[in-house]
């Protein structure tokens, strides 16, 4: 009678562990970010179309890349109990839920760069022009993203994909920046023509530093997921924190949103 070699028992820790711990994670944000929905429905029910129309779509994305995050939690931890082998095939939820995160990231910066568009009607528009060109690129690196997602066969071959991670989440954080500054730039011009006898240039101000933070904010996150794949890339790290990325983006917007002085007409 033939020994048979035991299947060594991988350590899910650094990958699937982070993957669920990040899903908590993003989870707990998602609720938030329905707090700041609500808010900003009932403090702004007249609000511009596009902004009313474009924050419903996010929080369906956002609901629906939780919902592939649990199911891909639940395929690799549960279904996939014991099967040691199946764990390096990547399954559907997996490869949907990062281009969904990806929508969620170019929608929030392409309101962004209507704002910002909007707010350079009134001053320099060379600017504007930098954003929007900016903003493309975003949208081409978010192809580019879908691409690279749906070309690898199983988690072994995420070497071969080594040069397209280095590129998809590089250009998030350069592109946060660009439009951070943007902003800022013209709120203080704005601040500046409203004159120092109006209340307006405060609110201004709050405004100013709502963006500076959110594009830290969001900026960190997706240089930590760099930094994390070139520090570990034998494992999930940076996967796991990718759950958490759209989250901060959205949940941004809103608190910039909800930051505004309430009108009885929004434009």
């Amino acid at each position: 009678m033939s020994s048979q070699i035991p299947i060594p028992v991988p350590s899910l820790g650094m990958t699937f562990g982070v993957f669920h711990i990040c899903a908590t994670i993003s989870a707990i944000l998602f609720g938030i970010t329905y707090t700041q929905i609500v808010k900003y429905y009932k403090k702004y029910p007249n609000d511009w179309r596009v902004f009313r129309y474009s924050v419903a779509i996010l929080w369906i994305l956002d609901a629906f890349h939780v919902v592939l995050s649990t199911h891909m939690i639940y395929h690799y931890l549960i279904d996939l109990f014991g099967d040691y082998g199946g764990l390096y095939h990547i399954v559907w939820s997996f490869r949907l839920q990062l281009p969904t995160a990806m929508a969620i990231v170019i929608g929030v910066q392409g309101i962004y760069t209507i704002r910002i568009w909007k707010l350079g009607r009134h001053f320099h528009r060379i600017l504007s022009w930098i954003v929007v060109l900016t903003f493309i690129v975003a949208v081409g690196n978010g192809i580019f993203s879908v691409y690279a997602v749906y070309s690898v066969s199983d988690f072994k071959a995420l070497s071969v994909v080594e040069r397209s991670v280095w590129v998809i989440h590089s250009i998030p954080p350069f592109s946060d920046f660009i439009i951070a500054l943007s902003m800022c730039y013209y709120l203080h011009k704005s601040r500046q023509a409203c004159g120092p006898s109006n209340r307006a240039p405060d609110k201004l101000l709050c405004i100013m530093r709502l963006g500076v933070i959110s594009g830290l904010a969001t900026s960190i996150c997706s240089l930590l997921i760099l930094i994390t794949y070139l520090a570990w890339p034998n494992t999930l790290i940076f996967f796991g924190i990718d759950l958490i990325l759209p989250k901060l983006y959205i949940n941004s917007l809103l608190a910039i949103l909800n930051s505004r002085k309430a009108r009885k007409n929004d434009t």
